[in-house]
């Protein structure tokens, strides 16, 4: 199931592009010469939500919105870029395990839930 998916089974409505935010070019300050990934591109990666990981989203009543997306799939990128290949991703009350070549959210759980866990089969956490 893709975020697309669970945004339709759960009611609500993802951002959608506008003129302001399209053709822009993201340049990290890396110096001359560095050909960063144009913003279009950016918005194209698309973050995948398994159908274990969405029934549990829909079960345990997580906040899953944009802002939460978009800061799920920074911290994949920044798993990404330091080789990650399954992550545990901390954003406020919720906490999802992915898989960073595939960005796809594994499952999903919220603080309370994360008490008494032992997380296994991980190789970085970011906290986002």
């Amino acid at each position: 199931m893709n975020i697309s998916e669970l945004y339709r089974a759960s009611g609500l409505a993802p951002v959608q592009n506008t003129p302001a935010n399209q053709g822009a070019a993201v340049h990290k300050g890396a110096g001359p010469g560095f050909a960063g990934p144009d913003f279009n591109e950016l918005l194209s990666r698309e973050l995948n939500v398994s159908s274990h990981a969405a029934t549990r989203i829909k079960s345990r009543q997580l906040p899953w919105d944009a802002a939460l997306e978009k800061r799920i799939s920074d911290g994949i990128d920044t798993a990404s870029s330091k080789g990650s290949r399954q992550s545990l991703i901390l954003a406020d009350n919720v906490a999802v395990i992915a898989n960073v070549q595939s960005r796809t959210v594994v499952t999903a759980m919220n603080r309370d839930q994360l008490r008494g866990r032992i997380f296994t089969n991980i190789d970085s956490a970011v906290l986002v």
